[in-house]
C-alpha cells in the first residue's frame, strides 16, 4: 500500500497565506494586499487610486481606513504604495510568533508539534513573499522570478543565463497554478 501525502489547492494556500497576513496585520484584509498581486509597478505616494489619494497626511492615528494603512507621524499610505507595503511588513515582523512562550516546556503531542511547525512555516512563507513585494515590485510571480535568477547568477553570470531561458517556462506554469487554472 503506498500512501500520497495529500496535496491542497493552490486557492487553498493562498487562502491560508491571505489570512495568516490578516492575522498578524489587519489592514491587509484588502483586495490591495491580498496573494498573489500581479501589478506591475508600485503607485508613488502623489498619484491617485479611483479618485482616491496614494497618501493622506495625518500626524494622529484615525483609525483603520480600508486599503490604507497607517504609518506613524507621517500619515495614511494606500497599499499599493510601497512604503504601505514596506510599513505592512515592519508591523509583520513585529507580530511574529514568540520563541519563547509559557508552554514550550511542556510535553506536546505530534498533533501539536506539527500544527506549531505548520504555523511557523506559513509566517515565514507570508513574510518572505511581504518582503520581496518591497524590495522588487509588486507582483509576487515576477519577485520570485527575480530572486532565483539573483540567486543562479551569484554563482556564474553564464550558467545563470543558460538556466533563466527556463524561467518564462516556470513563471508561465506557476501563474497558471496560481490563477486555479
Amino acid at each position: 500500500l503506498i500512501l500520497k501525502p495529500k496535496m491542497r489547492l493552490t486557492s487553498e494556500i493562498n487562502a491560508e497565506i491571505n489570512d495568516t497576513f490578516v492575522r498578524h496585520v489587519p489592514e491587509l484584509d484588502s483586495d490591495a494586499a491580498r496573494y498573489p498581486l500581479a501589478r506591475p509597478k508600485w503607485l508613488l505616494h502623489t498619484e491617485f487610486v479611483e479618485s482616491s489619494p496614494c497618501y493622506i497626511a495625518s500626524s494622529v492615528d484615525e483609525g483603520r481606513k480600508n486599503d490604507y494603512i497607517y504609518v506613524a507621524e507621517r500619515g495614511y499610505y494606500h497599499l499599493r504604495t510601497r512604503e504601505g507595503h514596506a510599513e505592512a511588513h515592519r508591523r509583520f515582523k513585529e507580530a511574529a510568533p514568540k520563541r519563547h512562550n509559557i508552554l514550550q516546556y511542556r510535553r506536546k503531542s505530534k498533533e501539536e508539534k506539527n500544527r506549531i511547525k505548520q504555523e511557523k512555516e506559513l509566517y515565514t512563507k507570508a513574510a518572505t513573499i511581504l518582503h520581496n513585494r518591497v524590495l522588487y515590485e509588486p507582483h509576487d510571480i515576477q519577485s520570485s522570478r527575480l530572486i532565483a535568477l539573483n540567486a543562479q547568477s551569484a554563482g556564474s553570470t553564464a550558467k545563470a543565463a543558460g538556466k533563466a531561458a527556463y524561467l518564462p517556462a516556470l513563471t508561465s506554469a506557476l501563474l497558471i497554478g496560481a490563477a486555479g487554472g
